[in-house]
C-alpha cells in the first residue's frame, strides 16, 4: 500500500472516529443533557483541525516512490508512524480538552401532550332548554359573536314579558299616588322609553286605568267632604233654629213674669183667687226648663259640629297617609322587579349561544335540531382558539422532580413531526404539581409540569403545523449545566459517596 494511500486510510478511520464520538455525545444527551451550541462548535473545530494536520503531515513525509524501494520498511514506514503519534496526541489531548472544558446541559426528559387547556374553550349554557336551530358544524371556523345555537324563547319571553306587564302597572300606580300627593288635577305618568316601545298597549291600559282610578278616588273624597259640610250646616241651622226658640221663650218668660206680677198684687188684695196664681207660676217653670233643653241642645249640636269638622279635615290626612303607604310599598316592590329584569332579559338573550371568541368548532355535544334538549349547564362545544397559547402536560420522573420548578427554561420536540422541517421550539415551566400521580394504563408515577410556549415560537412552525390537543410531544427541561467528565464520572462518584456512608 502506498504511503498516500495509508494517509488517505488513517484520515477516514480518524474522521469516522470523531463521528462516532459526536454522535455517541448527543445520544447521551439526550437521555441526560443537551449540547450547547459552543460544544457543538468545539467539536467541529476539532474535526478540522485534525483534517488539517494530518494533510500537513502528508505533505512533510511525503517520498518519492523512486526513493521507496531502496529503504528499509521500518524508515519506510516512519512517516506514517510519525503521523499517527501526533494524531492520536492531538485526538485525545482535544478530546480530554473538551471533555474538561467543553459545557454540556443538562436536562429533564419528560415525555408529553399538548394541553386541552391551552386551546379548547368549551361553551356552556347555564338555564339550558329545547333546541330550536344548530348553526355549526364539526370543524368549521367561527368569528366572535357568531351565532352558534339557538333555542326556543317562548318561556324566557313568557318570563320577561309578565315582568314587565306588572312593572309597568307598578310605575302608573305610583304615577297617581304621586299625583293624590301634589293634589294635581291629572297623573303625570313617569314611564320610561324603552317600556312604552316594547309594550306600547299594556302602557296605555295601565295608564288609563289608573287615570280612572285617579278620578274615581278623587271624587270619593270630595263626595264625602260635600256630605260631611252639609252635615255641618244642617247642625249650623238646627242651632239658628233653637237661638230663635230660646228667643221666643225669653219673650215669654217675660210677659208670663208680668202677668205673674200682676196676678200676685191682685191675688194680695183678694180680687184673684190662688189657682190662676198658681197656673203661671207652673208655666214660668215649663218655660224655664224648655229654654234650658233648648240650650242644652245646642251645646250637643255644638259638639256635633266639631266632630264633623275633624272628619272632614281626616278624609285629606287619612287619603294621604293611605297614598304614602302604598307609594312605600308600590316602590318597594318595583326595586324587587328591577333587579329581577336584568336577570330575565338576560336569560332571554342567552336563547341565542354565540361564539366568546374567533376559532374552530370541535367536539359538539348537542345533534338533535327542533325538540333537543339541552341540560342546564351542559357542555354545547368546544372552540380552539386562533390564538391558542400552546401548552404541554409534561410528566416529569419522580428521580428528577427535585431539578424541576417553576420559571426553568425547556426544549419542546413535537414528535409528531419528522424534526428536520421543524425549527427548535422554547418555552418554559409555568408550574410543577404538588403531588405525584399514577399511570392508570402503565402504573408508572409522575409528577405533572406545565410547559409554556412562546406564542413567537408557535408562529415560526407555520400554517403547515396543526396542533391538536393530544398530541405526543418531548420535552427538555434545562436543570443546569456541566462538562462530559461530569455525566461519565457521576455514576462513579455517586456510588462512592453512597458506599462510604455507615449503616
Amino acid at each position: 500500500m502506498s504511503i498516500i494511500e495509508s494517509i488517505k486510510a488513517d484520515l477516514a478511520r480518524v474522521s469516522e472516529s470523531l463521528s462516532a464520538l459526536a454522535q455517541d455525545v448527543v445520544e447521551s444527551s439526550g437521555a441526560d443533557g443537551m449540547i450547547s451550541a459552543s460544544s457543538s462548535a468545539v467539536l467541529a473545530g476539532g474535526v478540522i483541525a485534525v483534517a488539517v494536520v494530518l494533510v500537513l503531515l502528508h505533505v512533510l513525509f511525503r517520498r518519492s516512490p523512486q526513493q521507496m524501494p531502496n529503504m528499509p520498511l521500518h524508515l519506510q514506514t516512519r512517516g506514517p508512524r510519525w503521523m499517527g503519534y501526533v494524531v492520536a496526541i492531538i485526538f485525545f489531548g482535544f478530546l480530554g480538552s473538551w471533555a474538561w472544558y467543553a459545557p454540556l446541559s443538562s436536562a429533564a426528559v419528560a415525555p408529553g401532550v399538548v394541553s386541552p387547556d391551552g386551546s379548547r374553550k368549551t361553551v356552556q349554557h347555564l338555564e339550558g332548554g329545547i333546541i330550536r336551530r344548530i348553526h355549526v358544524r364539526e370543524g368549521q371556523h367561527v368569528t366572535a359573536g357568531s351565532t352558534l345555537i339557538t333555542l326556543e324563547d317562548v318561556r324566557a319571553l313568557a318570563r320577561l314579558d309578565e315582568l314587565r306587564e306588572r312593572m309597568i302597572f307598578l310605575l302608573a300606580t305610583e304615577s297617581r299616588f304621586l299625583a293624590e300627593l301634589d293634589e294635581l288635577e291629572a297623573v303625570v305618568f313617569a314611564i320610561p322609553d324603552d317600556l312604552q316601545q316594547a309594550a306600547a298597549a299594556q302602557v296605555e291600559i295601565a295608564q288609563r286605568g289608573q287615570q280612572q282610578l285617579f278620578e274615581s278616588r278623587r271624587e270619593m273624597r270630595s263626595a264625602r267632604v260635600r256630605i260631611l259640610a252639609k252635615r255641618i250646616d244642617q247642625l249650623n241651622e238646627e242651632i239658628t233654629g233653637l237661638n230663635e226658640v230660646i228667643e221666643a221663650q225669653d219673650q215669654q218668660l217675660a210677659l208670663v213674669a208680668q202677668e205673674l206680677e200682676a196676678t200676685k198684687q191682685l191675688y194680695e188684695q183678694g180680687l184673684q183667687r190662688l189657682s190662676p196664681y198658681l197656673a203661671l207660676q207652673r208655666q214660668e217653670a215649663d218655660l224655664k226648663a224648655e229654654r234650658a233643653s233648648n240650650r242644652a241642645a245646642i251645646a250637643r249640636i255644638g259638639q256635633q259640629i266639631g266632630e264633623t269638622e275633624l272628619q272632614l279635615s281626616a278624609i285629606g290626612l287619612q287619603s294621604r297617609e293611605e297614598a304614602i303607604e302604598e307609594l312605600s310599598r308600590v316602590r318597594s316592590e318595583l326595586a324587587t322587579i328591577r333587579s329581577q329584569i336584568p336577570e330575565r332579559s338576560d336569560a332571554l338573550l342567552r336563547t341565542t349561544v354565540t361564539a366568546p371568541i374567533a376559532g374552530q368548532v370541535l367536539s359538539i355535544q348537542v345533534t338533535t335540531e327542533a325538540g333537543g334538549i339541552l341540560r342546564p349547564g351542559g357542555d354545547i362545544l368546544d372552540i380552539v382558539p386562533d390564538d391558542a397559547a400552546l401548552i404541554i402536560d409534561a410528566r416529569v420522573r419522580p428521580q428528577d422532580i427535585d431539578k424541576v420548578y417553576a420559571g426553568m427554561s425547556a426544549q419542546v420536540i413535537l414528535t409528531a413531526y419528522a424534526q428536520r422541517n421543524l425549527p427548535r421550539i422554547f418555552g418554559s415551566v409555568q408550574s410543577v404539581s404538588a403531588d405525584r400521580f399514577v399511570d392508570e394504563r402503565t402504573g408508572e408515577p409522575y409528577f405533572l409540569a406545565k410547559i409554556f410556549v412562546d406564542n413567537q415560537d408557535v408562529d415560526a412552525l407555520g400554517q403547515s403545523i396543526e396542533l391538536m390537543a393530544g398530541m405526543p410531544a418531548d420535552v427538555m427541561i434545562l436543570t443546569g449545566e456541566g462538562t462530559f467528565f461530569d455525566f461519565i464520572f457521576k455514576p462513579f462518584s455517586d456510588s462512592i459517596r453512597a458506599s462510604f456512608r455507615e449503616d
